[in-house]
């Protein structure tokens, strides 16, 4: 496994300590037990972060390393199905003929042997996730990984004082605090002319007083953006009803960006099943599954064109992507 320090090639018995030889920096994966190497993680870190473009979140890296071993998984799912029909019509062939086809037999039973293997072990993974991402960004933290510090460091001394500059045209309020932090330390407010608010009143230091001149606009649109969650959903309720935001009885332009169900050809292959207290199959998507340079382009289009994330049109994303370093 090679170090992502000094590029030395090391073999498991030269990682004493799970340290480099040459350079002693710490290793984090060991290939045999996580199914990933150090390098694997270090690529999919500058895949997040548009090879340091972007702030990215723990989650978005967590995703983008599910991507890959699923995208793996699928390969070893094919691959194991060609070898048990292989291996079930020459075992049968084994008993008519003999001979010839035992050698098949054996060859094939080998290599679903292996892949099942495989497949048992990413699957471990992508279990793991978490503890791996964690582990990582402890030993190897990126200048583009957003952390709470980091965030607060460039957030400053900014408060309701300083709005002036600032368009009240168009809002985009997200469920969760973190994906608050991410747009504004990617500037999407500034790119994109939209202010940035959580739904449970955050940023504090601006919260209150942005709302109040959001209101006074009569033509403003508010954009919704949370996770395919029952608390997504609760989400969009309140910021509707509550008199706190635009349930006070005048009449807003709100669109609801998504994640929801009609929506799962966005997310379809990323979606969490996890059983209810009923035991029944639920499925669960984050915001944080988007590559950070996909999320800021389908949400900056979707503003524009003032339409949920799935009815971006394919030309305005790829016009947009210039600017945001991709799409998808």
């Amino acid at each position: 496994m090679k170090c992502i320090k000094c590029g030395k090639d090391a073999k498991k018995q030269d990682r004493k300590d799970k340290r480099c030889p040459s350079c002693h920096h710490r290793f984090v994966t060991e290939p045999t037990e996580d199914g990933l190497t150090d390098m694997a993680i270090k690529s999919a870190e500058e895949a997040v972060s548009s090879h340091g473009t972007f702030y990215f979140s723990k989650d978005h890296l967590k995703y983008q390393l599910q991507r890959k071993l699923r995208k793996q998984q699928r390969v070893y799912t094919t691959v194991s199905m060609i070898a048990l029909c292989i291996f079930i019509a020459a075992l049968l062939l084994t008993f008519i003929k003999g001979g010839f086809f035992f050698g098949i037999t054996a060859i094939s039973g080998f290599v679903l042997l292996i892949v099942s293997t495989l497949r048992s072990k990413h699957k471990k993974t992508i279990k793991n996730l978490d503890v791996i991402v964690n582990k990582w960004v402890t030993i190897n933290p990126h200048e583009k990984l957003l952390t709470a510090d980091k965030y607060q460091a460039s957030f400053g001394s900014r408060n309701s004082d300083n709005l002036d500059d600032i368009s009240f045209d168009r809002v985009l309020i997200c469920e969760r605090n973190d994906t608050v932090d991410f747009f504004l330390s990617n500037l999407f407010h500034f790119h994109y002319s939209c202010p940035v608010l959580g739904g449970n009143g955050y940023p504090q230091a601006i919260c209150g007083d942005m709302l109040k001149r959001l209101k006074q606009n009569p033509n403003l649109k508010v954009f919704l953006l949370h996770d395919y969650t029952p608390a997504g959903q609760a989400f969009v309720r309140r910021i509707k009803t509550d008199a706190k935001w635009f349930g006070d009885g005048q009449r807003y332009d709100i669109v609801d960006l998504g994640l929801n169900v009609g929506q799962k050809k966005l997310f379809k292959e990323m979606t969490i099943k996890k059983a209810d207290r009923n035991q029944k199959i639920k499925e669960t998507a984050e915001v944080s599954l988007f590559q950070p340079a996909a999320l800021i382009t389908l949400c900056g289009v979707a503003i524009n064109e003032a339409v949920p994330l799935d009815l971006v049109t394919t030309a305005a994303a790829a016009d947009s992507s210039g600017s945001t370093g991709g799409y998808g």
